[in-house]
């Protein structure tokens, strides 16, 4: 019998036969293909379109116009009408030498029932002006009352500290209390001191009501400004 020889192909095959292990190991291992990846290197993102930088505009607004008040002029006036009183009452003290028939001196210009009711009559004024400010007329005569009543007891009792009331008894203070109320020069004072503070007044309110115009012109024309400003931006803001 002929006797057949093993061929080459044969015994490849037998020995991928005999070692299973080998041929599980020559298999080719398929690796997972990143898809993801993939795509996004082939197609990068589209940029984003940058947004508008919004700019900040600081814009200091106008301060509005200080009122204007009538407290230093009033005040000016307060003291130049207290060189009319010192007329009116140095006025009162000769026609009393006259009517009494004495000679006409000036001794009176340093009697403290005169130069007392004055100061009394200046800081009382001025007081007034300084409170009542741009008022009207009304509160200048209600206000004169109180200069009177300031100028009347004021008097007195600086009156009586410069007479030296406070090493007196209280009978003999009491009695020069009495008196110096019954004071003819001290009573004229006062009574001078409401009218002078009543008609200097009116002059002080005439002004403090122009005063006041005057603010509520400034106010006003502050106030269009303002306004015309704040379109004028509105505008600029809508074409921007």
């Amino acid at each position: 019998m002929s006797e057949k020889k093993p061929t080459a192909e044969s015994a490849s095959n037998e020995e991928s036969a005999s070692d299973p292990s080998e041929a599980e190991t020559a298999a080719p291992v398929q690796k997972p293909v990143e898809t993801a990846e993939a795509d996004a290197s082939a197609n990068p993102p589209a940029e984003t379109a940058a947004a508008p930088v919004q700019q900040v505009v600081y814009v200091t607004e106008p301060r509005p116009p200080r009122k204007k008040g009538n407290r230093g002029v009033g005040s000016l006036y307060a003291l130049l009408s207290g060189i009319v009183f010192t007329a009116l009452l140095a006025g009162y003290e000769k026609l009393v030498d006259v009517i009494s028939g004495r000679p006409i001196d000036f001794s009176f210009l340093a009697d403290a029932t005169f130069y007392i009711p004055v100061l009394f009559f200046v800081i009382g004024f001025v007081l007034l002006v300084l409170i009542v400010n741009r008022a009207a007329w009304p509160a200048y005569i209600v206000g004169s009352i109180f200069v009177a009543v300031f100028v009347y007891f004021g008097s007195i009792g600086l009156v009586l500290l410069n007479d030296g009331v406070i090493q007196n008894t209280p009978s003999e203070a009491l009695v020069k209390y009495y008196a110096l109320l019954q004071n003819p020069t001290i009573i004229v004072a006062a009574l001078l001191a409401r009218e002078v503070t009543i008609w200097a007044g009116a002059a002080i309110a005439s002004r403090g009501r122009r005063v006041k115009a005057r603010n509520i012109e400034r106010r006003a024309a502050f106030d269009r400004e303002v306004a015309e400003t704040k379109a004028e931006r509105e505008r600029t803001a809508a074409t921007a």
